[in-house]
This record gives C-alpha cells, structure tokens and sequence, in this order.
C-alpha cells in the first residue's frame, strides 16, 4: 500500500516536469495550459463554494432568532 502512495507522489512531481518541458517548449503550448489551468480552477472554485453553501444550509436553522409574530395578537 505505501508502495502505491510513493508512485503516487513521484509520479505527481513528474507530470509537473512535463508540463513544464511543453510549457517551455512553445509561446502557444504555455498559454494553451494556463488557460486551461485558469478553466480548472475556476470550475473548482465554483463548486467548492457550491459544496461549501449546501453544508452551510444543512446545518444552519430555516429562521435564527425569534419567530414572527402572528397576525392579530
């Protein structure tokens, strides 16, 4: 199991070369994979904050505070 983790992790620092090899290697190839960073993160950003507001309404109350008062009382 460690063994997995440990190809994991390096396998993780070599994507991250490669990348950078075809970053370096063309203007067009590094500003194709910063906007398609630029996409990534912005699509993780909007259902991080999607997936944060659903927790946030499921553990928040419908009403905080004192209830409304009734009609002709």
């Amino acid at each position: 199991m460690a063994n997995i983790a440990v190809r994991l992790f390096n396998n993780v620092f070599d994507l991250a070369g490669k990348f950078t090899e075809v970053a370096l290697g063309d203007p067009l190839s590094a500003i194709l994979l910063l906007f398609g960073a630029v996409f990534v993160l912005f699509a993780a950003a909007v259902l991080g904050s999607l997936a944060a507001g659903a927790l946030v309404s499921g553990v928040m109350p419908e009403s905080i505070g004192r209830t409304p008062p009734q009609q002709g009382e």
